[in-house]
């Protein structure tokens, strides 16, 4: 349950104007990845710590952008799908300090402290060449989300995984 907060968290700053994330991804420059055709999903993949409708978001946007780039769903893949969901607490303190005076006169010094939390999700893809059994792709995403849900969340989700796979080897 911790971890799908963790998730909720991220669709937040991925939906969010003003929110902020990265995603980065690595890849195998010497694998051809215009020879792989089929796709699927691990079996670990459904085991990720999201809750049913976070993951099905997840699988039908990465389905999306493997289809763009030529490769469709298949009970026998080239390739595997894998995912991870982290996350970890951070904490911000920020000491202010305030000065009585004016050019009138002068007043006493003030200081306030604010500490807050929140926590900072990542997400994992990774992409398993099925032959070599070995992971050829990754991208991930690391940020802060908000509570929304519905269409926003959706959307949030699409655009994390549009942005990880606007690196992949193939446009």
């Amino acid at each position: 349950m911790r971890l799908t907060h963790l998730f909720v968290l991220l669709l937040v700053v991925f939906s969010g104007g003003c929110s902020s994330f990265k995603t980065t991804v690595d890849w195998d420059p010497s694998v051809d990845f215009r020879g792989f055709k089929s796709f699927n999903f691990s079996q670990s993949f459904d085991e990720i710590r999201l809750n049913d409708l976070d993951k099905r978001r997840v699988k039908e946007a990465v389905t999306i952008e493997m289809e763009k780039r030529g490769l469709h769903l298949s009970d026998k893949p080239e390739l595997l799908v894998n995912g991870y969901v982290t996350s970890k607490e951070k904490v911000v303190v920020t000491n202010t300090h305030y000065s009585g005076m004016s050019p009138y006169a002068w007043g006493p010094w003030y200081s306030t402290t604010d500490v807050n939390s929140y926590r900072e999700g990542t997400l994992l893809i990774g992409l398993i060449d099925v032959k070599q059994t070995r992971l050829i792709w990754e991208g991930r995403a690391v940020g802060v989300a908000d509570q929304s849900g519905g269409k926003q969340r959706t959307g949030f989700i699409n655009k994390v995984i549009e942005d990880m796979f606007r690196e992949y080897p193939i446009k």
